[in-house]
């Protein structure tokens, strides 16, 4: 995918400019994949094994795949089922380099 540069932090502008009104598909696969926290001085897992946040992968028609960070406490809301489309709640994208990080509050049955 097309990148267009921007400076700054996570925003819903950025969001908005990179994936345009286009509505996700969610891939299931085995689930949300769980991501623990990270002591950034040893740069290794805190030993509590406690969760910073949980990750899925959407598809983008005519985009391709990209992951969101979620909230530790999301969960795939019931009815859900593979490539069903999805809402983002409250979308926010970030560009460091040339990767663009995409992050929400939560999925929503579309």
């Amino acid at each position: 995918m097309k990148i267009n540069t921007f400076k700054g932090g996570y925003s819903p502008q950025i969001y908005t400019t990179q994936f345009g009104n286009s509505v996700p598909r969610i891939l299931l696969g085995s689930g949300l994949e769980v991501r623990v926290k990270y002591d950034k001085e040893t740069n290794r897992p805190v030993g509590t094994g406690e969760i910073d946040s949980k990750r899925g992968w959407l598809y983008y028609p005519g985009l391709g795949v990209q992951s969101v960070k979620l909230p530790a406490d999301s969960e795939i809301p019931k009815g859900v089922e593979d490539l069903v489309e999805v809402e983002l709640d409250s979308p926010e994208a970030c560009i460091v380099g040339r990767e663009i990080y995409v992050r929400a509050n939560g999925l929503k049955a579309h």
